[in-house]
């Protein structure tokens, strides 16, 4: 994860309904105090042992178990297939334990930090409803889709919110895994990579939630910016001051992962990996020009998406 971190407080009170995965990155810019284990295990919380072992706040045991059970798979999906492991442990609180283990992210926003590296997730999504899209907006699909799975529109919309877990910790995957990211946007694109590639080998029952994801990414409404030339130009602006253009975004890098999966899998990674080696990108500044040639010698047609992103309407 990147280590250029900043207090988020407030930028995270003006983040937009619907920015799900836009929360992940404020984690990642967060200024994190040292000691989360430490901070933890202070609280004496029950602790489920396993791979990774998980401590909760008592009333939430199986909501634990759940969680520890994706978190769980998606170390076991990188060590088998990326060669990368992770001492990692898992933390599932509510807000007043939050507070105790967690100083500088709000309740409930997930981050995965610290040596060894931490997972943090909220107990409950019951206090976050703004952050998921509302259910009049909701389309016939969707209205399918929670059916066939027999959930109510909060039920599903909760679920995907712990998707955002699996986000952060594809950042911490593509840390362990090599790779530095030449820009922003490759960055975000990768620890979606990750989470879809885990989805897509080991969690295939959890995939239409994806669906629920680019709802609330609201990927088909004009935004004031569109181009990776302004996602890189304006981050911290889009980050903090508009949450709902910044889901876009990530929506939009969701969407080309699906692509670039179906035709690539994992040996994208591989080739990503060689192209940009940890200790090639300090603070992502490579450029856009540079990143899309690397990306272009083994993933044509990044640079036609990227163009068409620049075609999208605009506020």
């Amino acid at each position: 994860m990147d280590k250029n971190r900043i207090p988020l407080a407030r930028a995270t009170a003006r983040l937009a309904a619907g920015a799900l995965l836009a929360l992940a990155s404020l984690a990642a810019f967060a200024q994190f105090d040292e000691g989360r284990l430490e901070r933890v295990q202070a609280l004496k919380a029950p602790r489920l042992n396993g791979i990774v072992p998980t401590y909760y706040t008592p009333g939430y045991q199986q909501r634990a178990r759940d969680l520890q059970r994706f978190v769980t798979a998606e170390m076991r999906f990188a060590q088998r297939r990326l060669g990368v492991q992770l001492p990692l442990s898992l933390a599932v609180l509510d807000k007043a334990q939050w507070s105790m283990a967690e100083r500088q992210l709000p309740y409930p926003m997930p981050s995965v930090d610290g040596e060894p590296p931490v997972a943090l997730m909220p107990a409950d999504w019951s206090t976050a409803e703004d952050f998921f899209a509302n259910e009049s907006d909701i389309d016939s699909k969707i209205r399918e889709e929670l059916a066939a799975h027999h959930l109510t529109w909060r039920e599903a919309a909760h679920r995907s919110g712990d998707l955002i877990g699996g986000h952060e910790l594809g950042h911490a995957v593509v840390d362990a895994y090599g790779i530095q990211a030449g820009t922003r946007w490759l960055n975000e694109l990768l620890a979606s990579y990750v989470l879809y590639a885990y989805l897509q080998s080991e969690r295939r029952d959890l995939l239409w939630l994806i669906d629920i994801v680019q709802m609330s990414n609201r990927v088909n409404v004009p935004q004031h910016h569109v181009s990776l030339g302004d996602f890189e130009s304006q981050y911290m602006d889009i980050l903090a001051k508009d949450g709902a253009n910044y889901g876009w975004y990530q929506g939009q890098f969701l969407e080309q992962v699906k692509r670039v999966y179906a035709q690539q899998g994992l040996e994208f990674l591989k080739q990503v990996r060689v192209a940009f080696p940890a200790g090639s990108s300090p603070n992502h500044q490579r450029g856009n020009a540079e990143t899309l040639q690397r990306l272009e010698q083994f993933s044509p047609g990044f640079s036609a998406w990227a163009a068409s992103l620049d075609t999208r309407p605009r506020k």
